[in-house]
C-alpha cells in the first residue's frame, strides 16, 4: 500500500510544473453543454475548442510573474451589453476545481494597429471590473469551466470601433496552480494576444487563435432592473 501511495504521489508531482507555463496541457473537447437561452441576445460569440492560455494575476509571484490574454471584437452598430460569458481552464494543480477566486476584467481600445490593445496593460484600460470571489458564476462545462458575470451597469459599445477584452483570475500559483482563458477557432477579426512577465512574452504578443467568450444582452437582467426602478418610484 505504501509503495502504491508513493507511485501515485510521484505521478501527481511530475504533472505539476515548478514554474508557471504559458499554456495548459489539456485541450478543450469543444463540447459545451450550454445551448443558449430564449432570454438572451448573443451579440458576440466565440466558442471553446482549444487549449487554455495563461491569464492570471499570480498573487504569490507578482510582479516577477504576471500574465494576461486579450481578445478583440467590434460591432457594426451601437450595441448594449449587460452580461459577459467566457470559458476557462485549470492546470499545474491537483485541484479541486473550479477555484472560487477574484476575477479581473479589463476593456481596452485598439492601439491603432488593429492587432493589439493599448499599453501599458491594465492601467490603460478604459473600463475595469475587479470582481470578488462569489460575485460571478462558474460551472463545469464539458472539459472546461463556464463563467458568467452580470455587469453592474449596461455597457454601450460604439459602432465600428474595435475593442479588446482581457479576463483573468487572481489566485496564488503555489496553492491553486494556473488559470487560463480557453482558446477559440476560427479567429474572428485579429488573433488574441498574450503577455507573460517571467516567460519573456511581451505584452501584447499575437497568438494563432482567438479566446472563447460571449457578449450578451440578457432580457431577465433588464426586467430585474426595470422592476427595481418601478419599486423605487413607488416608494
Amino acid at each position: 500500500m505504501k509503495a502504491l501511495f508513493f507511485v501515485l504521489a510521484l505521478a501527481v508531482s511530475l504533472s505539476i510544473a515548478e514554474h508557471p507555463t504559458a499554456m495548459g496541457d489539456s485541450i478543450s473537447n469543444g463540447t459545451s453543454s450550454w445551448q443558449g437561452s430564449d432570454d438572451e441576445w448573443l451579440h458576440w460569440s466565440q466558442l471553446p475548442n482549444e487549449f487554455p492560455l495563461s491569464s492570471q494575476y499570480f498573487t504569490d509571484l507578482y510582479p516577477a510573474w504576471d500574465s494576461g490574454v486579450a481578445t478583440d471584437f467590434m460591432f457594426l452598430e451601437q450595441t448594449t451589453v449587460n452580461m459577459i460569458r467566457w470559458w476557462g481552464g485549470y492546470w499545474n494543480s491537483s485541484g479541486p476545481y473550479p477555484v472560487d477566486s477574484p476575477v479581473e476584467i479589463y476593456l481596452y481600445l485598439d492601439d491603432g494597429t488593429g492587432n493589439a490593445p493599448t499599453l501599458p496593460q491594465h492601467t490603460s484600460a478604459i473600463r475595469s471590473w475587479m470582481i470578488p470571489a462569489g460575485y460571478y458564476s462558474e460551472v463545469s462545462d464539458g472539459s472546461d469551466y463556464r463563467c458568467e458575470y452580470e455587469l453592474p451597469v449596461w455597457i454601450f459599445f460604439e459602432a465600428e470601433t474595435k475593442y479588446w477584452l482581457e479576463i483573468r483570475k487572481a489566485m496564488p500559483f503555489d496553492q491553486y496552480g494556473q488559470y487560463g482563458w480557453i482558446q477559440s477557432e476560427p479567429v474572428s477579426l485579429s488573433p488574441c494576444v498574450q503577455g507573460f512577465d517571467g516567460l519573456g512574452i511581451i505584452w501584447w504578443t499575437a497568438q494563432t487563435t482567438d479566446a472563447a467568450f460571449e457578449l450578451i444582452w440578457a432580457v431577465q437582467l433588464e426586467l430585474e432592473i426595470s422592476t427595481w426602478a418601478e419599486i423605487k418610484t413607488i416608494f
